[in-house]
């Protein structure tokens, strides 16, 4: 018995705008892996220094802020908090307004490991838009920042 083989129509089901969906989820995958593979020696895995990074970009952020903007579990950031805490990284206090919150705040340990990471993040970067003109970069960033206007649109 011989089995009929099914030729598919799939020429139109990938859309440009799915392959530009992709590149980007396959850029943001790469970069993470590249800077975390150069941020290892400093001591930090990905969660603890994404932490960091939150904490350096808004001061302001609770735990649970961290967690929802990182889309991670509770307990995810709270064992990367722990050992930021343990790390003198990070200081963690109760929030005076809500009990079962944390408050976080950096220490000045952080600014010892800034050079390294931002070290780090300069050779990801050189590496990543190695060929690409200021001009092209200026663009781009202007594309994706209504791109990410229009996601946070939607998630809403």
């Amino acid at each position: 018995m011989t089995e009929e083989v099914t030729t598919l129509a799939l020429d139109n089901v990938i859309s440009d705008e799915d392959r530009a969906i992709f590149l980007m989820d396959e850029i943001s995958r790469a970069a993470r892996k590249t800077f975390d593979e150069r941020a290892q020696p400093i001591g930090l895995n990905r969660t603890q220094w994404r932490v960091l990074a939150q904490l350096i970009k808004d001061p302001r952020l609770n735990q649970t802020d961290i967690a929802k903007r990182l889309e991670l579990e509770s307990a995810t950031i709270g064992l990367a908090v722990s050992a930021l805490t343990d790390q003198g990284y990070i200081k963690r206090r109760r929030d005076p307004a809500d009990g079962r919150a944390w408050r976080l705040a950096l220490t000045k340990r952080v600014e010892e490991i800034l050079p390294d990471l931002r070290r780090a993040a300069d050779e990801t970067h050189k590496c990543f838009w190695a060929g690409i003109s200021t001009h092209q970069k200026k663009a781009l960033l202007q594309l994706l920042a209504a791109i990410s206007a229009n996601a946070r649109r939607e998630a809403l």
